[in-house]
Parts: C-alpha cells; structure tokens; sequence
C-alpha cells in the first residue's frame, strides 16, 4: 500500500462511486482547511503585528503565560463539554459566536483601547486552536477511514495552499487595507469555512450515522458508572503515553523557538513592514510545505512508514536549534521557524493523524482532545513559566540550550511509541472478531504489514486464517514468499484461502508447485482449490490435466474442474465441463449437488445465475446452505426474493441473513421495502438488516414499527435494540410517538377486554389479553432505551415488573424524573394501572367489539376469541354439533396447551408460545404393557401424558407412576442423553410426543419460547442453589472449592498479551459455554468488552439490575453480602452467569480486591449470539438442562 500524491492520486481515486464521493468530500475538506489555515495566517499576522507595534520585547515573555492558561482552559472545557454535541452542530454554533467577537474586536482597536491589544493575542490564539481542534474532528468523522491514507495528504494540501495564499496575500493586503482591518478578513474567513461544513453536511447520505460515534449520550441522571466508564484512557491507546512526552516537549521546544524568532524579528522590524515580511514569510514556507507535502511525504511514509516519519521533524528541529544557538542571526531564525511550517505542517501533522487511526473511535476523540487540550496547551504554561523566569537571566540565544535538551528528549519518546503502537495494533487484530475490513487499522506502516505477515506462520489457524484474509485486502503487499508453505498449511481453511490468493494473484512461475500439490494426498478442498488456481492462469499446456479432472471420482474435484473450465477457458473449457455439469445439476446424490451449488459462487459469473435457483429449494439443508452462499457471492438481485423465502428456514437461516447482508445497503434496501408487506410476514428479515447495522437500516426497521403486528413489533424491537448498543441513531420525538401509540393501543385492548371479565367461557382470551399487554408493556421500555440509557431502563423494568412494593415505588420516581411532558403522564399512569382488566373505559361486549380486539391482536388473541364466541353461542350444545362448526380443532389445540401448561419444563411460557408447541405434538395411543422408552436408550423426545398411568421402573424395579399432566424425556429432549428409566404403560394410555429437532427448529423460530425456556431452567437452578446453601456449610468453602476446580481444571491463564486467547480460555471456563466449538468461542470472544477495575471499587451490588457476565482475566474480586465474605474470585474465575439468561436482581455484592481486568458480556450479546447459529443455541440449553439435571 502507498500514498499517492500528484495526479496519480486522482487516478487512483475516481474509480467507483463511493471513491468519487469520497473525492468530492476530501475536496471540501480541503477548502475547509484552507480557510481555516488561512484566517489562522491572518488573525495571528494581525494579533502579533498590532501587539509588537505598540509594546516593547519585556512584554512579550509575559504574554506567554496568560496565553498558555487561555488555552489550557479552552482545552479542558471543549474536551469535557465539546463531547455533549454533535461536532458538526458544534461548529455551526461555535463558529458565528467567533466571528462575532471577532467583529467586536476591530471596534476596539479602532478605538485604540490599550488593553485591547493583548487581548487578542491570546484570544486569536484560542480561536484558531479551537477551530482547528473542531476541523480534524469533523475530518475525521466524515472521511472514510479505508480511503483516509490516499486522501489524507489531498485534505492536508489545503492548510499549506491556505497558508501560501494568505501568507502572499498579506503581501497585497496590507498596503490597501492596513494591519487592523485584518482582522475583518479574519472573521470573513471563519464564515466561509461554515458554509464549507453546511454544505458538505448536505451532500452526506446520512450525517446522524457518520457524526453518530462522535457523540455519546451522558449518563442518566442517577445511573452508577458501570466499570467500562472506569477504563484509563492510557490503557486504551497505549502509545499516549509517549506521544504525550513527544508532543509536550516539541511543544515547548517551538514555544520557546518562536520567542527567539519574534524577539530578532522586533529587533529588525517594525508596523506594516513587519506585517509585510510575516506574510512573506508564510507564504514561501507554505509553498515549501506544499513540495514536501505533495513530493516527499508520500515517499516517506510508503518507503520508511510511519514510525520513521515521525522522528523527522523533531531531527530538524534539533538541527535548526543548534545552528540558531551558534549564529543568532534573522537568516537562521527563519530557517529553523520556517521547518515547523514547512515538516511540522504536513509530515508531522499527517503522521499524528494517522497514527490515532487505529485507536478506538470510542477513544480517539478523548486522545486527541487530551493531548490538544492538555498536553499541548499545558506545554505552553511550562514554557511560558520558563520564560518568564529566566528570560531575565539568559538572552534569546541561550534559551536555545534548553530546547536542544527537550527536543533530545522528544526524539527518545518517539523512538519509544513504536513498541506500545505496535502492540496495540496486534491487540486490534486479534480482537477483530469477524469483521475483516480492518478499517482502524493502520495498514500502510511497513512494521504493521510485518505484523500481519508474521501472523501468516501462527500455529493457530484462525489468526492465521484472519490475517491472510486482511492482507488479500491490501495493495502492495507482496504475498509471493509466503505462498509455498500457506498452501500447504495444516489447516484446509488456511490452504484454501491461499490457494484462493493464488487464483487471483497468479504469481509467475507458481504453476509447479500447484500441480504438485493436485498430484499429493492433500484433502479433497484443498485439492479442488489447486485446481481452480491452475485454471486461472489459462495455460494451453494444463488444459487436458484440469480436463482429466472432469471425470474424477472425488466431486470436489470434479466440481473445481468444472468451475475452472468455464471461468478460464471460454467456449472451449465450457464445452469439455457441459455434460458433466448438467449430470451433477441433476444428480440424486447430495454430495454431488452440493458441490455444484458451491460451484456458482466459484466460477463467479452473475449471469449464470439461473440454475442456482432451484438449488436453492433443494430439499437437503447442505445443498441449500450451499447455494445460499453462491448467492451471497453473486449479489444478483433477482436471487434476494429466494434468499428472502430463506430466512423461513432455521437451518439456513444465518446463512441467509449472511448472504443478503453481502449485497450491501444500496443494493438491499430498496429490494426489501415491498418484502415486508407481504403475508405472512416475514418475521427473520430484521435480522438481515440488523446485519446491516446501518443508519438507514436502522431507520427502515424503525419506520415499519407502527404498522406491524405484535409479532413482528418483537422482531423489530429486538433488532433495534441490538443495533443500538453504542449509537445514538433514534430520535426522541419518533420514539415518543411509537411509545405513546402503544400504551394507547393497550389501554384500548383492555377497555375492550374488560366487559368479558369474570365469564369462564371467555378466560382464555382474557389470558391472552393479559399476556399482550405484558409484551406491549415490556416494548415500552425497550422502545425507551433507544433514546435513554439502556442500563437503567433495564433496571426500571425489572424493579417494576418484578420487583416488591418499594422497588416499584422507586421504579416509578426513576421515569418519573427522566420523562417529561405527556410521556411522563402516560408512562406514569401505565405503571401506576391496576393489573386487572377492570378498565375506566370499558366497552359493552358485542360483536364488534371482538371484532375490533382480534384487528388489534395477534394471531393467538383471535383463536381465542373464536374459540370463546363459539362456546358462547354453542352453549348446551353437543359436541358433535359443535364438530360440525369446525370447533373441535381448536378445542383440541386448547386441550393440549392445557397440558403442556401443566408439566414442568414448559409451564412458565405464554399460552400463544404453547400453541406453538402444541402444533409441533404428535399424537399416540399405546396399549398396556407396551414399553415406550427403556433404560440406556438413546433419547431425542419428551412425551406428555393425556390419559393413562405409566409405571417407571430401573433395574427391572417398578420405581413410581406418572399420570394425566405429567410427563417424561425433558432430559433426553434438550440434550439427547440416555434414557436414565424404563416407562411402560400400566392401562391404555394416550400420549402427546413432542421430538427434539421440533423443539429447537421452533425455539430457533421463536426467540421467545428459547429465552422463556432459559429463564425457567436458570431460576430452577438458582432455586436447587439456594436450597443446597442451606445445608452446606461453610456457604464460602464449598463456593471456593469449586472455583478452585475450575481452576485447576482450565490450567495456567492466558498471557497478558494475547488479548483474544485469553479471552477465549475465560470464556471456555464458563459452564454455560463449555459446549461450544472453538470457532464459536472466538466469534464469542471478538463480542466482549474488556474492562479495567481499580482495588476497591464495587462492580455490582445487591439489589442492582443485572444483565452482564463477568470474567476475571487478571486480578481478584470478593464476593460478599455486606461485610459477610462469601468467596474470593481470582484469574479464570467468573461470576453474573446466570444474570444473562434471566436478567434480574443481583444476589451479591462483589468488589475488586486488586486492580483488575475483567472481561463483560452483556445479556444481548450472547442472546444475539445464539440466535445465529442453531447449534449454539442448542449447546447453551443443553448445558443448562444437565445443570438442573445433576441436582436432581
């Protein structure tokens, strides 16, 4: 990768559309800079010219102080309170508020007002600091970060072309104008760079994403910091440290250079004259600056990287220094304050910008304002310290020993941020997680391409794996040595990723090795991938040896034949593959047509696309899954209507949702506007666009909220809510409106509902009602925490739904101080509502009103309501005439529901979740003494008896009896163990038969079913603890012999330098994990946050609301109750398990005892998690089930 400069850099960059709009963005940036540069020219030239006409040099050492303080303190304000707005709504504000006093102070000056004068010296000072500060911040949001090293240096270009301009500009402007009238062009160019921001603002898609990180909503008034807001933010950009002493003590070293040069030039010079060589003087270096920006930057940093290019203007500066102290003389002070213009303004200002690139952006704003604001501007007051007490003793020149000595310093602090910048970009890689855009890393530096390369040998082949596929990514690096050993490396998923590489570089020469490896006993995929990669070379001589290949027996081959054939070799190639290829399309092997729905992705031709159609409804999930991600590589969009049928099916689902993600958001969002209004709704596209994770994905899901049904109102909700952690993308007036239009809809529900209360015959929709209001009001509160902090209203909802007579009082108090207007009124009458369906409002019972409830409802509130109106009007009835109604149907569904509701493991769900499952039973009838299920049997199904007496037996002993209601196999149903008893029928029996793959496919479907189940199981096992506590003691010792086994179990912690290994074995400690694949432990891993804890500090408290897991990777935490100790927690040690299954009241308190690194995984996350992959989902109940299974 290079950066590019002259010409070549607008070649290279008007290639697509997103590269031309990034060109017209860097465009007006580069104006923007310009004015900003330039009226920085001007107002300084102004403020110095008008201060030195009219005071002697004894008082420009004392000017340094009063600035210095200015600065610290606009520094200090803008980072504590700048963070509150927006910046680009910043600078609207700011700007017209500077240009006014601005204004004022040209009256002043007119007015010859003494005290005026040094005024704006240091007020000019802090309104270019100030900003500056706002442009690089704003350039920062709206550039985009994968282009930002090519269009750096053009947007650089435009402070050097504003200070060439405004410093030749002086030139001519001061003869006509005069010094003091400047200033009004000072003003003039701070209200051309607000239009520049306005404008640009307008030409962006969507500002409230791009500004979106830039902003962070404070703390709700009341909310107790979690330990994430404890982080140091030197733990967080490691390298600050030291580019802190680099910064401070160039900073003071200048300072200190700048009096010398002013001091020489007041000595000289004088008035206008003084303003016209100043002006001369930007304007030459500025065009010095612009040569070295254009012709020598770029050559710097792509040949030598960014740590070499940082040691370049502190060097000069040393150089320049010296030869000052030895000939104090004009010529040598402009030199040397000519290099900040000409190295400090465009080397080093490029390479500190790019070096906070790979920082966080959650972080990079704090740094840069820390060392804008504190650094650099204390700086200042040490050196305007430093002069104001020693300029008495030592003159200009001698000062010079003491910048040597600073800038000595500087050089060291530079040399010393490549260790800590380098560690931190390999922190950045390995907690990349999937996402392969490497966006915030910074790529371009040779010893960060080294990184990555030397990943290419880890024995772990997933950074391996991660790192090949980044560096596919770059230009200009040059994987040819490494090819030889990547293709054959001990991972399939690494060699075919290389040989992947391969196919498209087409390194000369390469075709022996290939060919070696095709004849080797290589894996079948590796094989194939060989082959594929010695096509893409289009060689006549290898033609008839990827022929041959055509009739291989392995399909992989076969298949990467075919696909060679036709994508390298034209008419010719596709003539030798056709009858093969349409032999496989049509196989009756599913190996066969799951090879050839792979095939499509490989040979990559979007019009072939046809034939992909109906291996996409292929009835084998392999050969779907297959297709779908040919699919996904196509981007065709006449495929989205089949991918979109997809997301129906639960073992293709994530596939799905991966592949229509693929197509990106232009190319998606407006293919699915039509998708959602189609019946049945399509209840998993949210998922798609929460996959998105866009600002206007966000604001589609947002805008079919109203209209929705109950049903797909949970859907949206609960995409949102995911794409909302961390960004502040909802507006408060859309999400007042939808929060006030469902308390609305559910007090109508209710005033409906309440005429038929106390009537048996309508008591299940009136339960069903119940429960609709129960979802209404639990969307209430998750429609609030998009626009207030989800935390509190997590702990506001569980306190008031859950909670006692006080934590519901003060649940209350809480809304009642964060809402205001009518949506306080109305969220405060909804708490404050009676749990009856007794309703002010209520409706006279008739036909219209259940007619008005079932539109208002979901699908169950209108089988209920059938199935109560036909009771009413069949009342007396036989059942027979009822059966020709067509009500036995429905009163056999309610039968069952009755019965699941009755057993255990299904108890605690809604009826609507239990109509569900009552559609996955099947129905048997077994004669006595049959045996249904025998000891040591494989199990896959849970059974419910209906009618009849079951006898349990082990061993041949009749053990016990299980009646109607009761049931056996919830074990065997979640996890597949065994059978632990033999179950025969004692009399003729009738029973309900519910399969294992059944219950995951709908709990897969149907989020809530899977939650409500985990939350049944977990309280079950809090209970079965808590019972066991009762007879243990001590409660601490047996707590700590567990913790103890984990430990000696997991082995010796994760070195702390390895950040995602390390939080992979916490995570694969945790019992609710310990099932999952190594691969999912990594995806898990990339999601959670790390956390630093000082010695003493609380984590959680008893009472709190709790929704995260905490894992101990360095340190210790105790666990007590008060100041009863209950445990000592250390490495590897976990705690909050459960809290992220069924989010409630904490049980205990926990504090740190050390300083400590936790590793934090909120409740969303890992249901996110698991709704993704099936088999995860499936691995977490099963652990949960043998978990409340061992206590019994």
């Amino acid at each position: 990768m290079r950066l590019l400069t002259g010409s070549a850099f607008v070649r290279n960059l008007a290639g697509d559309a997103e590269d031309r709009a990034e060109l017209v963005k860097a465009a007006y940036l580069f104006f923007y800079l310009f004015c900003v540069v330039a009226a920085s020219t001007i107002g300084r030239t102004a403020a110095d010219t008008l201060f030195l006409s009219r005071f002697d040099s004894s008082h420009l050492s004392m000017m340094y102080l009063p600035q210095a303080a200015a600065m610290i303190l606009s520094g200090i304000l803008f980072q504590r309170f700048g963070g509150k707005l927006r910046i680009d709504r910043l600078i609207v504000l700011l700007i017209p508020a500077l240009s006014a006093l601005v204004a004022v102070s040209r009256l002043g000056v007119a007015a010859e007002l003494r005290w005026v004068f040094p005024v704006i010296y240091i007020a000019f000072d802090v309104f270019n600091f100030l900003m500056i500060v706002c442009f690089w911040q704003f350039a920062t949001a709206v550039m985009d970060q994968r282009r930002a090293k090519k269009t750096i240096g053009m947007v650089g270009s435009g402070g050097i072309a504003g200070g060439i301009v405004s410093g030749f500009g002086l030139k001519l402007l001061v003869p006509l104008l005069g010094t003091a009238n400047l200033i009004l062009v000072y003003g003039t160019l701070q209200l051309l760079a607000l239009v520049t921001v306005i404008a640009l603002r307008r030409r962006l898609p969507n500002p409230q994403e791009t500004f979106a990180e830039q902003t962070r909503k404070p703390a709700e008034k009341g909310q107790r910091q979690a330990p994430a807001k404890k982080e140091k933010l030197f733990r967080s950009v490691p390298h600050l440290k030291f580019v802190s002493v680099m910064a401070g003590t160039l900073v003071v070293s200048l300072t200190l250079i700048d009096y010398q040069f002013k001091v020489v030039l007041k000595e000289t010079l004088a008035n206008d004259a003084l303003a016209g060589f100043m002006g001369s003087f930007y304007g030459f270096s500025g065009i010095l600056a612009l040569l070295v920006q254009l012709f020598v930057a770029g050559r710097i940093l792509t040949r030598f990287g960014v740590m070499t290019a940082l040691l370049v203007f502190p060097i000069a500066l040393l150089a320049g220094s010296l030869g000052l102290l030895l000939y104090p003389v004009l010529a040598v002070a402009v030199v040397v304050k000519g290099s900040d213009k000409v190295l400090g303004d465009t080397i080093h200002s490029s390479v500190n910008q790019l070096i906070m690139f790979p920082v966080p952006p959650e972080w990079r704003n704090r740094a840069k304002s820390f060392l804008d604001g504190v650094v650099r501007n204390g700086a200042k007051g040490v050196a305007a310290l430093c002069l104001l007490g020693l300029s008495p003793f030592l003159s200009a020149a001698q000062l010079g020993y003491i910048a040597l000595a600073l800038l000595v310093i500087c050089i060291t602090a530079a040399v010393m941020v490549k260790g800590s910048y380098l560690r931190m970009l390999l922190s950045t890689l390995k907690t990349r997680g999937d996402d392969l855009s490497s966006d915030s890393l910074d790529l371009m530096d040779p010893a960060s391409r080294q990184l990555l390369l030397g990943a290419l040998a880890c024995p772990d082949s997933h950074q391996a794996l991660h790192a090949l596929r980044i560096l596919r990514g770059l230009q200009g690096v040059d994987l040819g040595p490494y090819y030889s050993g990547l293709i054959r490396h001990s991972s399939p998923e690494v060699a075919v990723e290389a040989l992947s590489a391969v196919e498209e570089a087409k390194p000369e020469g390469f075709e022996p090795e290939l060919l070696e490896l095709i004849a080797s006993e290589a894996g079948p995929k590796v094989k194939g991938q060989a082959l594929l990669a010695l096509a893409a070379y289009g060689r006549e001589e290898h033609l008839d040896a990827i022929g041959e290949k055509v009739d291989s027996e392995i399909v992989e081959e076969r298949a990467a034949a075919i696909a060679g054939l036709v994508k390298h070799y034209g008419i010719e190639g596709m003539f030798r593959a056709v009858a093969t290829f349409k032999s496989m399309l049509g196989s009756t092997r599913e190996d066969e047509r799951t090879a050839m729905a792979a095939l499509f992705g490989r040979i990559g031709i979007r019009e072939f696309y046809k034939p992909l159609i109906p291996l996409l409804k292929d009835e084998s999930p392999d050969v779907r899954i297959a297709a779908i991600s040919s699919a996904g590589a196509l981007r065709v969009p006449e495929l989205v209507v089949e991918l979109v049928r997809l997301l129906d099916d639960g073992e293709s689902r994530r596939f799905a949702v991966e592949a229509l993600a693929a197509y990106g958001e232009a190319a998606l969002l407006p293919r699915l506007e039509g998708s959602f209004d189609k019946k049945p709704e399509p209840l998993h596209l949210p998922k798609v666009l929460e996959r998105l994770g866009t600002v206007r994905a966000f604001e589609m899901l947002l805008a079919r909220y109203e209209a929705a049904s109950p049903e797909m109102k949970e859907k949206l909700l609960e995409a949102m809510v995911r794409m909302h952690r961390g960004q502040a993308w909802a507006e408060e007036k859309d999400v007042t409106r939808l929060v006030l239009a469902e308390i609305q809809d559910g007090a109508r529900v209710i005033a409906l509902a309440s005429g038929y209360a106390g009537r048996t015959e309508y008591e299940e929709m009136l339960q069903a009602v119940r429960q609709l209001r129960s979802a209404a009001e639990s969307r209430v509160f998750r429609l609030l925490s998009l626009v207030h902090d989800p935390r509190t209203i997590g702990a506001v909802y569980a306190g008031w739904s859950e909670g006692d007579a006080r934590q519901q009082a003060n649940a209350a108090e809480v809304m009642d101080q964060l809402l205001q207007a009518e949506l306080r009124t109305e969220v405060a009458r909804l708490m404050s509502a009676p749990r009856t369906l007794a309703s002010p409002q209520g409706v006279e019972p008739s036909e219209r009103t259940l007619a008005e409830l079932g539109e208002r409802g979901d699908e169950w509130l209108r089988l209920t309501i059938g199935l109560a109106a036909r009771r009413d009007a069949g009342a007396g009835r036989s059942p027979a005439e009822e059966a020709a109604e067509g009500a036995l149907p429905l009163a056999k569904r309610m039968e069952r529901i009755a019965a699941l509701r009755r057993a255990e493991l299904f108890g605690g769900l809604p009826d609507r979740e239990l109509s569900a499952i009552a559609e996955r039973l099947s129905e048997t009838t077994v004669p006595a003494g049959t045996t249904i299920a025998r000891e040591g049997e494989a199990g896959d199904s849970f059974y419910l008896i209906v009618e009849g007496k079951i006898a349990v037996g082990r061993e041949g002993r009749k053990e016990g009896e299980l009646g109607p209601g009761e049931g056996f196999g919830q074990t065997s149903l979640l996890t597949g163990r065994p059978r632990t008893a033999d179950f025969r029928a004692e009399e003729p029996s009738r029973l309900l038969r519910l399969g294992s793959s059944d219950i995951y496919l709908l709990m897969f479907d149907r989020t809530g079913i899977a939650l409500e189940m985990m939350k049944l199981l977990s309280r079950r096992i809090r209970m079965q603890l808590d019972r066991a506590k009762e007879v243990q003691t001590p409660v601490q010792a047996a707590v700590e012999a567990a913790a103890a086994a984990v430990r000696e179990l997991s082995g010796p912690a994760a070195g702390p330098g390895d950040s995602i290994l390390r939080r992979v074995l916490v995570l694969s400690k945790i019992g609710l994990f310990a099932q999952l694949e190594q691969e999912d432990l990594v995806r898990l891993a990339g999601r959670v946050e790390e956390v630093e804890v000082a010695a003493g500090q609380p984590i959680c408290k008893v009472g709190e609301y709790g929704d995260a897991l905490y894992g101990i990777i360095e340190g210790s935490v105790r666990v007590h109750r008060g100041e009863e100790r209950i445990a000592d927690l250390r490495e590897g040690d976990s705690f909050g398990e459960m809290a992220i299954i069924d989010s409630g009241l904490r049980s205990a308190d926990c504090t740190a005892s050390t300083d400590a690194v936790l590793l934090v995984l909120h409740r969303d996350q890992v249901t996110s998690f698991c709704f993704q992959n099936i088999a995860v989902l499936r691995s977490m109940m099963q652990v949960l089930a043998e978990r409340l299974r061992g206590f019994s």
